[in-house]
C-alpha cells in the first residue's frame, strides 16, 4: 500500500450508503439521516448511530451538539473518499497495473452506446496529450 492510502481511512459499504446521505444535505442532523435509511435500507437507529460513530472516529464526519441533536459534517468531500477509495482498490488489487483495472471496470459494466462514445473520447484527448508512440527497432 502507498503512503497515502495507509493515512486515509477506508470506508465500508454501509459507511458509503450513510456518507452519501450526509454529502447529499449536509449539515444533518443524526434525526434526519436515520430517517432517509430507514426508507432505504432495514437497519434500525442503533446501526445508523454505530456507523456515525465509526465516521467520526475514522475522522471523515465531525459533529457539533444542538441542544439534544447532533448536527453531521463531513471532513473529507465525496472526491476526496471516491479517489481514496479508487487508490486503495488500484494498489491492493490490481497492484498498482491501471489497465487491468480499467479493463475490468468497463467489460464487467453495462455500458450505453453514449458512455462508450465518452470513454472514446476521453482516451483521445488523453492520447493528444501523449508523445507519438515511436516503433521500436528490436521489434523484428
Amino acid at each position: 500500500m502507498s503512503e497515502t492510502t495507509e493515512s486515509k481511512p477506508g470506508i465500508s459499504d454501509a459507511e458509503w450508503c450513510v456518507m452519501h446521505e450526509i454529502w447529499q444535505s449536509e449539515p444533518i442532523t443524526s434525526g434526519e439521516i436515520t430517517a432517509r435509511l430507514s426508507e432505504t435500507t432495514h437497519w434500525s437507529p442503533g446501526t445508523i448511530k454505530t456507523l456515525l460513530h465509526r465516521l467520526v472516529q475514522k475522522g471523515v464526519l465531525d459533529f457539533q451538539r444542538k441542544g439534544n441533536r447532533y448536527l453531521y459534517r463531513s471532513n473529507l468531500t465525496e472526491f476526496e473518499c471516491i479517489d481514496n477509495a479508487s487508490d486503495q482498490l488500484l494498489h491492493t488489487v490490481f497492484k498498482g497495473r491501471p489497465v487491468p483495472m480499467l479493463a475490468y471496470l468497463v467489460k464487467s459494466s453495462r455500458l450505453s452506446g453514449r458512455e462508450v462514445e465518452t470513454l472514446r473520447k476521453m482516451l483521445d484527448e488523453i492520447r493528444q496529450d501523449l508523445p507519438p508512440v515511436v516503433p521500436r527497432r528490436d521489434a523484428a
